[in-house]
C-alpha cells in the first residue's frame, strides 16, 4: 500500500469532510469523494477494503442511505479476499478493517434505515429544510428584506430544477421562513400557485410515507394562511 491504513481511512473521511465545507450535499459529498479514491481502489484487496468500509461508515451517518450504494458495498465487503489483505496489512489492522466491515454489514441488515430509491436525489428532505433555513438565517440580517426570496432561489436554483421534492421542499421552507419573519414580498415565489398545482403522489419513492406526511401536513398549514 502506498497510504498506510489508518492514513487510507483518515484521507477517505478528510476529503468527504472537505466537500461538505463547500456546501455540498451528503449525498453529492460522498458521490465525489467516492469518485476521488476509484483509482485508488484497484491498488490493491486492502486499498479497495480499507475504502468502501470508510465510505460505508460515511454513508451510514446520512439520513437515508442510497439503495445503490448498499448494494454495492455489501457486494464488496462480503466478498473480500481476506488471505491478501492479511498479507498487506498488519493482524491488528486486519481486525480493526474486520470490525469495521461486520459493524457495516449488521448496520445495512437494519430494516429501520430509510432507503433513498431515487439516484437523481441530490438533497434528502430533512437535509433540505435545514440546509434552506441555515442559508435564509445567514442572509436575513445583510441583504434587503426584499431580496431574501430571491436570493435563496437563486442559491438553491439547481436543487429546484433536481426532483420535484427537492423544489416543492425549497419553496415551502422558504415560504414557512418568509412568513414566521413577517416578510410579504416574496419576490419570485409563487407559492399559492405552487401548492395548487403540487401532488404528494407525483414524488414517489423520492420521499418516505412519513416525509409525505410532513410536507403534507406543512402544505395544508400554508394554504390556510395563503
Amino acid at each position: 500500500m502506498d497510504w498506510s491504513y489508518y492514513e487510507l481511512l483518515t484521507s477517505v473521511y478528510d476529503t468527504y469532510l472537505e466537500y461538505k465545507d463547500e456546501k455540498f450535499s451528503d449525498y453529492e459529498a460522498l458521490a465525489r469523494t467516492t469518485y476521488d479514491f476509484e483509482v485508488s481502489m484497484n491498488d490493491g484487496e486492502a486499498e479497495k477494503a480499507t475504502i468502501h468500509v470508510a465510505l460505508a461508515r460515511i454513508a451510514l451517518t446520512h439520513s437515508k442511505l442510497s439503495v445503490r450504494a448498499k448494494e454495492l458495498s455489501c457486494e464488496v465487503l462480503t466478498n473480500l479476499n481476506i488471505n491478501s489483505i492479511r498479507q498487506q496489512l498488519s493482524t491488528e489492522e486486519v481486525e480493526d478493517l474486520l470490525e469495521r466491515r461486520d459493524y457495516v454489514l449488521r448496520q445495512f441488515d437494519d430494516t429501520t434505515i430509510s432507503l433513498n430509491h431515487d439516484p437523481r436525489a441530490r438533497w434528502y428532505y430533512h437535509e433540505m429544510t435545514k440546509e434552506v433555513k441555515v442559508y435564509f438565517d445567514n442572509i436575513i440580517s445583510i441583504i434587503p428584506l426584499e431580496e431574501v426570496s430571491d436570493k435563496v432561489l437563486k442559491r438553491f436554483e439547481r436543487d429546484c430544477k433536481n426532483t420535484l421534492s427537492e423544489n416543492i421542499t425549497i419553496k415551502v421552507t422558504l415560504a414557512e421562513l418568509l412568513i414566521n419573519k413577517g416578510i410579504h414580498d416574496h419576490g419570485e415565489l409563487n407559492i399559492k400557485y405552487e401548492l395548487e398545482k403540487f401532488n404528494i403522489d407525483d414524488v414517489g419513492q423520492q420521499l418516505t410515507e412519513s416525509e409525505k406526511e410532513d410536507l403534507s401536513q406543512r402544505i395544508n398549514n400554508l394554504i390556510k394562511i395563503y
